[in-house]
């Protein structure tokens, strides 16, 4: 049997940024607990042996959260719960609910390594840098609003900055990461809002004499001030990727693209002088700015590898939101963009010539074409003043081992139909 020891360390191992940008920063191996080690004469203490067993009862059954959680409370007995070994076991159990799908408690597990790591540590202690972006991420995923992802991303780059590592590929590449991570999981969607005027409401309504006031607002501009930092400290001599510009680029574009999606699918009256004519333009000039940065990462494409599929999905949601049905196929045989590990097969389709979708009845409302994406009297209405787009379930063109298919998102898992 192995020790307990042997699982400690193995949790206590380098642990990279889960971005798609390489942070290089990670956690240094950790010593053993030297509280409770085996006894020469005795062997492993009661404690020790309740754990160990605990654990591998639990991996075995494929519970790896579960079976970090008996190591740590082990760890918190032995060492105390401010002790640094305790923190990085913390930090991983949260990370580990978070894989396995609990964000809410991976959140306040998180939240619980951030306080022990502030006593640890410091405030701006080195080790803090992973656990607030851990906490910014798990937050992305808790999909309530760029607010709270944005107040522990700033606070992993002011660890860096007190730490003087402003100037360097790790502060960059940080802001790089986080703004890339940023246009995921619907966190930049925005909301359209609405001002109903009027004293009485019911009766208003009833007299179709209501006065609304639209306004559509998103959190774009909190990426783009994260971007123009990493434009401004690319050209940095201190800063040794030769790539960083044309990466910056290439989230600069995905952003863009993202945003004016979002655009169509408000009223003209929201979304102001941006026609839709203007929004197609807007398309081709940032696939022309994927492509520039592409020819760049090209120079060394297994270094760069994750920047030119972010380039190339990228230039897949150009084809798509043009309506160029041909381009998408192109793509797709290129085998330049692979998304078969993103999608589970029984949610995947076949898509005809003109976009329609073959795909079984539903129990859901959904469209029947890829092209058709959500328009703005279609928002999630529950809540009057504040309307989200893209929540309901729609398709999405992807491409599996060289083909075309489409999506299912934002779908339950199983209907009543299906299993019919």
């Amino acid at each position: 049997m192995r020790s307990l020891a042997t699982v400690i360390n193995q949790y206590g191992g380098t642990k990279l940024f889960p971005l798609m940008v390489g942070l290089a920063m990670g956690l240094a191996c950790l010593s053993v607990p030297v509280s409770a080690q085996s006894n020469a004469n005795n062997g492993q203490s009661p404690a020790e042996t309740e754990a160990l067993s605990n654990y591998n009862a639990a991996t075995a059954a494929g519970r790896h959260a579960e079976a970090a959680e008996y190591i740590l409370d082990y760890v918190e007995e032995t060492e105390g719960e401010y002790a640094p070994l305790t923190v990085t076991l913390t930090q991983r159990y949260g990370n580990l609910l978070r894989e396995e799908g609990d964000i809410r408690k991976a959140i306040s597990i998180l939240k619980t390594a951030r306080e022990r790591g502030i006593v640890a540590f410091g405030e701006h202690g080195i080790e803090l840098f992973e656990i607030n972006l851990d906490l910014g991420e798990a937050y992305v995923d808790r999909d309530i609003g760029v607010g709270k992802p944005k107040e522990y991303f700033d606070d992993a780059l002011e660890v860096l900055r007190k730490n003087g590592q402003r100037e360097t590929d790790l502060y960059v590449r940080a802001l790089v990461g986080i703004s890339y991570r940023l246009t995921q999981a619907g966190v930049l969607e925005g909301a359209l809002s609405a001002d109903v005027r009027g004293d009485n409401l019911e009766e208003l309504v009833g007299s179709g004499m209501t006065s609304l006031g639209h306004e559509y607002q998103s959190g774009y501009v909190v990426v783009e001030e994260y971007l123009r930092e990493a434009v401004e400290l690319a050209e940095s001599p201190d800063i040794e990727d030769p790539y960083l510009s044309a990466k910056v680029a290439i989230v600069q574009a995905k952003t863009k693209v993202l945003e004016m999606l979002f655009l169509e699918v408000v009223p003209p009256s929201v979304r102001g002088s941006v026609s839709g004519v203007t929004i197609q333009k807007n398309y081709q000039l940032e696939d022309s700015r994927l492509l520039s940065a592409i020819e760049v990462l090209m120079e060394d494409a297994g270094r760069n590898q994750d920047f030119l599929d972010i380039a190339s999905s990228a230039r897949m949601d150009i084809a798509w939101l043009s309506e160029d049905m041909q381009r998408m196929a192109d793509f797709c045989n290129s085998g330049s963009l692979n998304m078969a590990s993103r999608y589970p097969p029984d949610r995947l389709f076949e898509v005809a010539a003109d976009g329609s979708v073959n795909a079984p009845r539903f129990s859901f409302r959904i469209s029947s074409n890829i092209f058709r994406r959500l328009s703005a009297n279609r928002f999630d209405t529950s809540d009057r003043t504040k309307r989200k787009p893209h929540t309901a379930p729609h398709f999405v063109p992807v491409c599996i081992n060289g083909r075309l298919m489409a999506a299912l998102i934002n779908a339950p898992r199983v209907t009543i139909e299906e299993i019919e």
